[in-house]
């Protein structure tokens, strides 16, 4: 199989990652430490949108400290060993986006259109903020031993060896 065969598998993967999953795992800095949990999102011009509740710890840690790791990682189900499962980690700046902001609108509306009418509840409830998440830099992992950097913003696939790994 040529490299570029290779590369081009790397890439339906990310995409296929980026493209099919409905929900990413977060990383947020809590007061006490490190925190677990997840927000269903969509993604939108490289960055990726979350619509959450000021009453969940992880909104709150956001607004205190922006840097949140964030993974989409192969559904188990789908996944031929459960050691190896694809996914993509990304390392990313939270920012709210104000109701008033030109963005708002059409993400909310790729979010209705993502996550169906749930959404239009959730639109009415004062709590709740959408916060964009830019990813500064990420990495993809396919399987065992296949491991790619991720140069942002456009998702460039670069592979992880021995060499770079050191850098």
């Amino acid at each position: 199989m040529s490299e570029s065969q290779v590369d081009h598998q790397a890439v339906e993967q990310l995409n296929r990652l980026l493209q099919t999953s409905k929900t990413l795992q977060l990383a947020t800095q809590g007061k006490n430490g490190p925190e677990a949990s997840y927000s269903p999102f969509v993604l939108s011009e490289g960055d990726l949108y979350i619509f959450v509740s000021e009453l969940a710890s992880h909104t709150l840690n956001l607004m205190r400290s922006p840097a949140v790791g964030v993974m989409l990682i192969e559904d188990e189900a789908m996944s031929r060993n459960l050691f190896a499962r694809n996914r993509v980690t990304l390392q990313c700046q939270a920012s709210e986006v104000r109701r008033d902001a030109t963005e708002y609108a059409p993400v909310m509306a790729l979010y209705r259109e993502e996550h169906g009418t749930t959404v239009d509840l959730l639109l009415t409830l004062p709590d709740f903020k959408l916060f964009r998440l830019t990813p500064d830099q990420g990495r993809l992992v396919l399987g065992f031993g296949r491991a790619f950097t991720l140069q942002m913003p456009d998702f460039l696939l670069q592979p992880v060896t021995a060499d770079t790994i050191q850098n």
